[in-house]
């Protein structure tokens, strides 16, 4: 069971993820909304700035994510961030596809590329984490 954990882990927050993209677009800018109701008294920056940032945060934030629990599960896999990143990057791009049937929603390349810029930078933190636990052990 605990090999499967990170598996259905990962199962789990793809689904999350597919039923964030199911919400029609009016609801969705409503969730933003209320994060940004809360930072706008705190940063001296225009609404419409401040929700274009929450919701590109939140779109890497959910895949930095997603690419943590791929590389958990292929952590024992040949290439593991490698492996980790292309389904990442094939996820968001099949996520952007769904939000193209999804009311006041839009498919867009560029929002795979904010997904996969998340991932990436998860997963270079996987990386130089990794570089310098090896460093500590031939020492």
């Amino acid at each position: 069971m605990k090999k499967n954990k990170y598996l259905i882990l990962t199962i789990l927050w793809m689904l999350f993820i597919f039923v964030m993209s199911q919400t029609p677009g009016d609801d969705s800018s409503k969730q933003s909304n209320f994060i940004v109701d809360i930072i706008i008294h705190i940063l001296p920056i225009t609404r419409d700035t401040l929700s274009f940032i929450v919701r590109k945060c939140a779109h890497m934030t959910e895949y930095a994510i997603l690419a943590f629990l791929l590389y958990k599960t292929f952590v024992h896999k040949q290439n593991p961030l490698i492996k980790s990143f292309l389904f990442t990057f094939l996820y968001a791009c099949s996520d952007e596809f769904h939000q193209l049937f999804i009311a006041g929603r839009a498919g867009q390349f560029k929002d795979v590329c904010i997904d996969s810029t998340g991932a990436l930078i998860m997963l270079l933190i996987i990386y130089f984490i990794n570089k310098r636990k090896d460093k500590k052990r031939l020492r």
